[in-house]
């Protein structure tokens, strides 16, 4: 349809109805706080407590990006996902060498860069099968269990796998139960038959009941969330967070397993910084839990060594609480903090009045949020790790959570954020805007490329 056949006005319709202008009216929604509600708000915040330990001299940040490129113009639901997965290792020493008095010495910025490494994976999308399977959900099944045994530190050594590390979590999460060595796996995604036993081995499995191929890696579900024949953005994106946090645990356990005599001083020395929350959300939600344990555990031997306890950082640059903390911002305090408790979201962010027994984020996050203003004034939503093994008593959970005090290195964790603000992004730090640099897939020309290739390499 031409534009000279559109009506421009007929908005006007809608702004002008009565039933409209009523319903607007008795609808309650997110406002600038005023008067005693400003009082209320700011009397949460307290100064930064002072840093209890050394900061790590490590850093690495993650960060991911997934793309679905076509393969044909003509034929747009062709198509195959990419994921890409950045780290970027900072040393803090080098980091100090970048600015040199009043500027930015470009030479110490492109050394940092060099310590950066990706994971690309291309997964068969809408309209696509591999290797003769019959289905994109079972190519996409193939594809992913392949792409994650053979992403290996050592080439030769299988245990040194993602889907090691994927196998390793799915037994947390079954611990306190007599498996042998083997995890379950919710249900067959050919026949639907619940509770089969995996192992970590590179034979092919089958499903007892139908004989179909099933793979350790279906227990993160994803496949659940694939079609034949529509857009699978939304698997892709799944895989991606999942991945994210898979890989802190990841470079964890390869410290402890390849050097244990040695991988408590390394990781005392070690801080991990990921783009977004400390959450797995979607069907692999239970990753979560897992790691949540790993971490926990991992935490405890340190700090039964008398050394700190590692940093796991999650960074929010968007969504309800940093819009909201953008509107009261200017009214905190320089140098303060806040827990933020459900009371607290519920009352000012979420508009979620009913009484609950679950807790925001009970079964996806491992982190919680944190508001912090730094000294020059610079407003962060966080989230560190939470002290806690389990989330097995929710009411206790739900107040413990928002307890400053049960977060005994918060003060290095508000350290590291001033030393690595970036000026470029006020709501971002350094590690993670140097690794978003290096894992973006841009729609220009970054998707643009990788319609190409996908188009050159199937033709």
């Amino acid at each position: 349809m031409s534009d000279y056949n559109i009506d421009r006005t007929s908005h006007i319709d809608i702004v002008q109805n009565p039933d409209v202008k009523t319903i607007l009216d008795n609808c309650d929604y997110m406002r600038e706080p005023t008067g005693n509600e400003i009082n209320d708000i700011i009397s949460h915040f307290v100064s930064v407590p002072d840093r209890e330990f050394s900061l790590p001299q490590k850093v690495i940040s993650i960060d991911g990006s997934n793309y679905e490129a076509s393969i044909r113009k003509e034929l747009p639901f062709t198509r195959i996902g990419f994921v890409k997965i950045g780290n970027l290792l900072i040393k803090r020493n080098d980091f100090k060498k970048i600015s040199d008095g009043n500027f930015v010495n470009p030479f110490e910025v492109s050394k940092i860069s060099k310590n950066n490494s990706s994971l690309s994976f291309a997964l068969p999308s809408t309209n696509m099968c591999y290797k003769g399977e019959n289905n994109v959900r079972d190519s996409f099944r193939r594809t992913m269990d392949e792409a994650l045994y053979n992403c290996r530190f050592s080439e030769s050594d299988a245990s040194t796998s993602l889907r090691t590390t994927l196998f390793r979590m799915a037994e947390l999460r079954l611990e306190g139960s007599n498996n042998n060595g083997s995890i379950l796996l919710f249900k067959c995604p050919s026949c639907g038959t619940e509770n089969l036993e995996l192992w970590d081995i590179p034979e092919t499995q089958h499903c007892p009941h139908c004989g179909n191929v099933i793979y350790p890696s279906d227990c993160l579900r994803i496949w659940e969330d694939i079609s034949d024949s529509g857009s699978n953005q939304s698997a892709l994106t799944r895989f991606t967070n999942a991945l994210m946090h898979l890989l802190v645990v990841h470079y964890i356990r390869l410290l402890k397993e390849k050097n244990p005599d040695s991988y408590l001083n390394s990781l005392s020395d070690l801080c991990f910084i990921i783009n977004g929350p400390l959450a797995v959300f979607g069907n692999p939600a239970w990753l979560h839990s897992s790691i949540l344990k790993y971490l926990y555990d991992i935490n405890k031997e340190l700090t039964d060594s008398g050394r700190p306890p590692i940093i796991v950082m999650g960074v929010l640059k968007t969504g309800a609480i940093c819009d909201y903390y953008k509107m009261i911002g200017s009214f905190v305090a320089k140098n303060s903090i806040f827990s933020v408790s459900d009371g607290f979201r519920n009352k000012y962010i979420n508009f979620d009045r009913r009484p609950s027994a679950t807790t925001f984020g009970a079964e996806t996050y491992y982190g919680q949020d944190f508001l912090l203003k730094t000294e020059t004034g610079k407003l962060f939503v966080f989230n560190a790790l939470l002290p806690f093994r389990d989330k097995h008593n929710k009411t206790c959970f739900k107040d413990e959570k928002a307890n400053l005090l049960n977060y005994s290195n918060i003060g290095t964790y508000a350290k590291l954020i001033e030393e690595f603000e970036c000026d470029l992004d006020s709501a971002s730090l350094v590690p993670i805007a140097l690794a978003k640099k290096y894992t973006t897939i841009t729609l220009e020309p970054g998707g643009k490329v990788l319609d190409l290739l996908a188009k050159n390499a199937l033709n």
